[in-house]
């Protein structure tokens, strides 16, 4: 850009010099005759006095265009200072509102909406400062002008979801959210959203309101299909005391997500009841190669009907074959030992297990296996026995929101109500643990 405006102004300079140099080598006079007078004068004078007298008009105007603007300009500058104003409380509310303290958030955001009336972001600060404050009518009625805003509808909508969600308006809360998929198709919050409230649906028997509207177009197709699973649990606990349709949704879920405990493991037994052992076997061995866990185990032992606790070992040797160096492997196997009486293979398990550090339940195993095999050898239990009590437990299902601990698996946590949200914990190194899914 520099080297136009040196452009520009050569090009002036030049024009200037030229006219200079045309009249020094063309001198003459201009005679100006008028209401009697008559003036006569070189022409280089007549043009030196034709710019002087247009550079004083220019200058004259400038000036008496900055005389006129004076009013205006003194209300732009007070315009100025009360958005200054505005936003300076507007940044307070949203400070406020971080800190979670809504009365000073709201008590900010009234007097900004006074000074910044057509700000879109106060009806937002105050929506969320009545939303902290449980004022959900204000909030919902803040939300709902939102609407009509095309720059905030998004927010808007996403303020009455949660108010929705909030109210446990589940119905409400995925109607809205197809809406902000509308918008937002490629937001993962409106799409976890809208899984989550499909599955609430679900849970309470309102599947018939579902739609899915595309939904699986962006999502990826395991979790989608993890998604249809879960449906499908929801409502085969619903039909739970109907045996064919509870094992036909079951085989579908499992069909689905192979790698769920929860669904390999009751179908599974659902097929024990069928008498079709050999199936349920299967199921399990699939699932046991994508997800090792001790339920799965459990269910393998009760489709052996009056076995020997040594064949059983034999059996879940089988069954863990695919994973033996899995902490859950070693568990189901110990415990098989144990009851075998294989005390040795019993001991080498439990050795790989606390070699991770000590926890409850395999030094109360331990202690066990030391009791049954030496009676009489009480200091060693009774140090197992100690070890056991001081250790902590870490295997059971964990809620990924608030840690709550259980051990069965839940679909609806007890604590925060989170649902789909439980996740296995195994032994691990130190203080840490493995996840497994559920």
């Amino acid at each position: 850009m520099r080297w136009m405006h040196g452009t520009r102004f050569f090009l002036k300079l030049a024009i200037i010099c030229g006219l200079a140099v045309f009249l020094t080598l063309y001198p003459g006079d201009v005679s100006l005759k008028w209401i009697g007078y008559q003036v006569e004068m070189p022409i280089a004078v007549l043009f030196t006095v034709f710019f002087g007298f247009t550079a004083v008009c220019i200058f004259l105007h400038h000036f008496w265009r900055k005389i006129w603007d004076i009013p205006k300009r003194y209300y732009q500058f007070l315009q100025k200072k009360r958005q200054q104003k505005g936003e300076k409380l507007l940044i307070e509310s949203l400070t406020a509102i971080s800190a979670h303290q809504p009365e000073e958030a709201q008590s900010s955001i009234e007097l900004a909406k006074i000074l910044l009336p057509n700000h879109p972001l106060t009806v937002f600060v105050a929506a969320q400062s009545a939303h902290m404050l449980k004022d959900n009518v204000k909030a919902a009625h803040y939300f709902e002008s939102m609407l009509h805003d095309t720059s905030m509808r998004f927010l808007g909508l996403r303020g009455l979801i949660l108010l929705a969600k909030d109210q446990q308006d589940w119905v409400q809360a995925d109607h809205l959210l197809k809406q902000a998929l509308a918008l937002r198709p490629d937001s993962p919050w409106v799409q976890q959203e809208i899984l989550s409230a499909q599955l609430h649906l679900a849970k309470n028997s309102q599947e018939k309101t579902i739609s899915t509207h595309g939904i699986h177009r962006y999502l990826p197709k395991k979790d989608w299909h993890q998604h249809q699973a879960l449906m499908l649990w929801f409502q085969a606990e619903n039909v739970r005391d109907d045996r064919s349709s509870f094992k036909a949704l079951c085989q579908k879920a499992h069909d689905l997500a192979p790698d769920k405990v929860v669904f390999s493991v009751n179908l599974a037994r659902a097929l024990v009841q069928s008498h079709h052992h050999y199936k349920a076997q299967k199921v399990l061995m699939t699932t046991y190669k994508h997800n090792p866990h001790r339920e799965l185990a459990y269910a393998w032992n009760e489709t052996f009907s009056k076995t020997e606790p040594i064949q059983l070992y034999k059996q879940l040797e089988k069954l863990t074959s695919t994973m033996p160096n899995h902490p859950e492997t070693w568990w189901v196997m110990a415990e098989a030992a144990k009851e075998a009486q294989l005390w040795g293979q019993a001991r080498r398990y439990l050795d790989a297990i606390l070699a991770y550090g000590d926890n409850q339940s395999a030094c109360r195993l331990m202690a066990e296996i030391e009791e049954a095999e030496y009676p009489y050898n009480r200091e060693v239990v009774h140090e197992w026995w100690l070890r056991a009590a001081s250790a902590p437990k870490q295997e059971g299902w964990y809620c990924q929101s608030c840690s709550h601990s259980s051990d069965t698996w839940y679909s609806t946590c007890h604590q925060c109500g989170a649902l789909n949200h439980a996740e296995w914990r195994t032994f691990g190194k130190k203080d840490t643990v493995l996840l497994i899914s559920g």
